[in-house]
């Protein structure tokens, strides 16, 4: 299987391909990473005041970055776009990784015990 996984770093670089003018990434940007969960988040404001957020997920296997901007002022949403991303081109940046869940372990232990033969035969 595949998880993203993302620095502050690899996501500001992902997100300033896709935003102009962002801020400098150690005093301008904020990075969180959300609990139990393979999600990231770059928050920021603009030139303009206005606070923006950038998130980077997957939904339905298909990885993600959703950038919304709300107003300084008002708090509505003034502009929200989402970017379907090229999973090659993530791989390339690193921000893909390939992990083995406990269940899928667990078969391919027992099919070495086994000989290679499933638990039925």
């Amino acid at each position: 299987m595949l998880r993203l996984k993302a620095t502050k770093t690899s996501l500001y670089k992902l997100v300033a391909e896709f935003v102009p003018n962002l801020p400098p990434m150690r005093s301008g940007t904020s990075f969180t990473k959300y609990p139990r969960t393979p999600d990231y988040a770059l928050d920021w404001i603009t030139q303009e005041w206005d606070t923006a957020h950038a998130f980077f997920s997957t939904c339905m296997g298909r990885p993600l970055l959703s950038i919304e901007i709300r107003s300084g002022e008002t708090g509505k949403t003034v502009n929200r776009t989402t970017h379907a991303l090229n999973l090659r081109d993530l791989r390339e940046r690193g921000m893909v990784e390939e992990f083995i869940t406990a269940a899928e372990r667990r078969r391919v232990e027992r099919s070495a015990d086994n000989g290679g033969l499933s638990p039925a035969t």
